[in-house]
């Protein structure tokens, strides 16, 4: 992987080891010899693993009980931290509620050779690896229009969950659904038709809200869930806290007021939230669609269904300009993954059609700047086992007392720009038999990840000692 700038001052690195030494003589029969595991990491290693693979966190985890010769027991792990960058390891937040996605995003900026639109605010992310990056980090809040409706679908799939292509329960329209239809109609507002007595799966509501962006489905979405639109959006500003948007307020389920205002970047950060669900992908994924009393109905993020564009949402209003949020699909190094671009404030003669192709552009960008690096490790030492009879006052510090535990093999990491991987190194085991072993014996695993991406080399002793 890339080289990175040579740190600055060594760390000061202490030897995890194991408290106490089995106790035996050099005389002791064959049968009862073992050799225990010691964890010796070293100023070069930490260099060489920080050069090589950008770890800014070092973790080393072994069996904290000095004479336990099975796989498990008590665990005990150790951070080495460089405190002058930043943590960048992600880990998904526990949740009761299996919908619910919390994953933390961390916000990195600069990367080179983005393609930025010249006005209005953008942001574009990666599935998976949990990072943005955005022209303005630093911008206020905008009226996002119809983008609101991204939350709408959030919320209801989160108390209402399906499965892909799942139909879900019942709604019925009632008389308060026909005149919230007849009153966004004359208010300009996109809207699907609907009768009095018509029944719309849950799916079927989503998609006319997702889809054809219909406001009138926002409020019989928001009044099925919660009894009332009030309720719903506070439903929908607390979910905005849960997933960490501090720039985002709702005041209503479908954007028409201007009063709902959040920036780029937590636009894109629930967008990569939402399309973690899989029904929420499948429904915005589609050009058209068909309900009971509308008929066909198209949808007006026209790149959807190609180029890798698999969903999701765009907007218009005189207070918002065009705006919109695209997901596409893109192969870095062999590896699919999904980017999420959000652009805010395009205007013009064709403000959707400019928002779509920034985002597109952006998105393009992006990915020519994500890549899949290789990196051999075989050989690097990060600790060794001792035998216990060579283990004496005398001849512990002895080279015969030491056999070396090294790195067997290459880490392959998908890399965001200036990002840092966490780097774990972890012993299954702290004593061996003496004639359990044989020379290259597995007896750890170094593991790098980044985001949800993951990548191990095994941990062996190539050489052992002689019983």
């Amino acid at each position: 992987m890339k080289k990175r700038l040579a740190i600055a001052t060594i760390l000061s690195i202490a030897i995890l080891g194991i408290a106490a030494l089995l106790s035996a003589g050099s005389s002791a029969p064959p049968s009862s010899k073992s050799v225990q595991l010691y964890a010796v990491p070293s100023n070069e290693l930490i260099r060489t693993l920080r050069s090589q693979i950008d770890a800014q966190t070092i973790s080393y985890i072994q069996m904290n009980r000095p004479h336990n010769n099975g796989i498990g027991g008590n665990i005990k792990e150790s951070s080495v931290t460089d405190n002058s960058t930043k943590e960048a390891s992600l880990t998904s937040a526990p949740s009761s509620n299996p919908t619910t996605h919390v994953s933390p995003i961390q916000l990195i900026t600069g990367i080179p050779a983005l393609v930025w639109p010249a006005g209005g605010e953008a942001a574009v992310g990666a599935e998976g690896l949990n990072f943005i990056d955005s022209n303005r980090p630093a911008s206020p809040p905008v009226p996002i229009a119809s983008l609101t409706k991204i939350m709408t679908a959030y919320v209801i799939l989160n108390d209402h969950p399906l499965a892909p292509g799942e139909d879900g329960p019942a709604i019925r329209i009632d008389g308060a659904d026909v005149e919230t239809t007849y009153n966004d109609e004359l208010n300009d507002e996109t809207i699907v038709p609907i009768v009095h007595g018509e029944i719309l799966t849950e799916k079927q509501a989503l998609e006319g809200l997702m889809i054809h962006s219909a406001c009138n489905l926002a409020y019989v979405l928001a009044r099925w869930d919660s009894g009332n639109v009030s309720a719903f959006v506070a439903k929908m500003n607390d979910m905005a806290h849960t997933l960490g948007l501090d720039s985002t307020r709702y005041v209503g389920p479908a954007g028409f007021s201007p009063g709902s205002v959040s920036t780029a970047t937590d636009l894109t950060k629930l967008t990569m939230a939402a399309m973690s669900i899989p029904a929420f992908a499948h429904i915005v994924d589609h050009p058209s669609i068909n309900l009971p009393d509308a008929g066909a109905l198209y949808n007006y993020v026209s790149a959807i269904g190609q180029n890798g564009v698999i969903g999701v949402k765009s907007g218009f209003t005189y207070q918002s300009e065009g705006c919109v949020v695209l997901a596409a699909i893109r192969s870095v190094g062999g590896t699919e993954i999904t980017l999420v671009a959000t652009i805010t404030g395009q205007g013009g003669m064709d403000p959707l059609g400019s928002a779509q192709n920034a985002a597109l552009a952006l998105i393009d960008s992006m990915a020519s700047q994500l890549r899949t690096n290789s990196t051999s490790l075989t050989g690097d030492i990060v600790g060794n086992i001792r035998p216990s009879w060579l283990a004496t006052h005398n001849n512990a510090h002895s080279n015969r007392a030491y056999y070396s535990i090294v790195m067997s093999g290459h880490i392959d990491l998908l890399e965001w720009p200036g990002a840092e991987p966490r780097i774990t190194i972890q012993f299954g085991r702290q004593s061996y038999a003496c004639n359990t072993l044989h020379p290259n014996i597995q007896v750890g695993t170094m593991t790098a990840s980044l985001g949800t991406f993951t990548s191990s080399v095994p941990l062996v002793v190539p050489r052992v000692p002689r019983c």
